[in-house]
């Protein structure tokens, strides 16, 4: 086990420089940072002086190779400068929007996903029933519905109607879970649709297998073969879906940020693009990368634990 780690750590390598690259090219070579150096500038100080202080303070006078280089040692040493707008080291301000996002996304995913396994789970197990095709049917609604329609809804009435939960806003502390209970809520509701579809379609094509057919040919019953067979043998998808899920959670919860005053990540980013915050821009793109990247080799290495084959191969 430990060498087959070792053996993708080095091909993250690789991966990370080529994803690098492929930023590199559409960030720099292409225009963006440039456009965003201009639109930085207030018009009476864009000058041509002025431009050409800050393409020499960000490297973009320097040769594209040099560039690309810079920005794979930010990613390595995770230093990203100081943030144009507020005079803060970019690395400074991720680490205190990250755990933002973190509390808003991860408890409202970790409930989805429980929630999505028992409903899938109910709906494989007397599939074809009318318990199944109710479930089915809620989760084509809910896939149906837009978040933004749902944030409105849920501010119209269970905030501001009703008066159950806060409209908007955000404090330090234990205090901070009034102001996350709606958009936990509405995470759930919009997300669950397509977890259940996914994990029920899981479930009912391992229910097809032959060890299924074995089982019952032995006289096990229906219940521990959900239990027992199939939900195990299903781990490999679902864990896979699941892990590959994680790295979203950073932008996922954008608009849940943006309408409810939370400052995440997601917030962070929305704001860097409309003040042309290029430092924290990339940061959060890279971080985003980065994240995607780590995830990746976790899902490889639960792919390991949970079938040896992997580790044979």
């Amino acid at each position: 086990m430990f060498q087959y780690i070792i053996r993708r750590l080095l091909h993250l390598v690789p991966i990370i420089l080529g994803v690098a690259l492929v930023f590199f090219l559409i960030f720099n070579v292409i225009g963006g940072q440039e456009k965003y150096l201009y639109n930085m500038l207030p018009q009476k100080s864009r000058t041509a002086e002025q431009i050409d202080y800050y393409r020499h303070k960000y490297g973009l006078d320097h040769p594209l190779i040099i560039q690309y280089l810079d920005m794979v040692k930010q990613m390595v040493t995770f230093d990203f400068g100081k943030s144009e707008t507020r005079k803060l080291p970019v690395s400074l301000l991720i680490k205190r929007h990250v755990p933002v996002s973190a509390v808003l996304t991860v408890p409202a995913f970790t409930f989805e996903i429980i929630i999505s396994l028992i409903l899938a789970s109910v709906a494989a197990y007397w599939r074809g029933g009318w318990l199944d095709r109710i479930l089915t049917i809620l989760s084509v609604i809910g896939m149906s519905i837009s978040m933004l329609v749902l944030i409105m809804l849920g501010q119209q009435f269970l905030a501001y109607r009703f008066g159950w939960f806060p409209i908007s806003g955000w404090t330090r502390g234990i205090g901070a879970v009034k102001y996350l209970v709606l958009p936990w809520i509405l995470w759930v509701i919009v997300t669950v649709g397509y977890d259940v579809r996914f994990f029920r379609t899981t479930l009912l094509e391992e229910s097809h297998r032959d060890y299924v057919r074995t089982a019952r040919a032995k006289g096990v019953g229906d219940k521990d073969i959900m239990i027992k067979h199939i939900l195990r043998n299903a781990m490999i998808p679902v864990l896979t879906y699941v892990v590959m899920q994680i790295p979203f959670l950073l932008t996922g919860s954008l608009l849940l940020e943006r309408f409810f005053s939370i400052p995440g990540i997601g917030d962070l980013m929305v704001n860097a693009i409309a003040s042309y915050d290029l430092p924290v821009l990339k940061a959060t793109i890279m971080v985003y990368i980065l994240f995607f990247v780590f995830f990746t080799l976790i899902t490889d290495i639960l792919y390991a634990l949970v079938d040896p084959r992997v580790r044979l191969s």
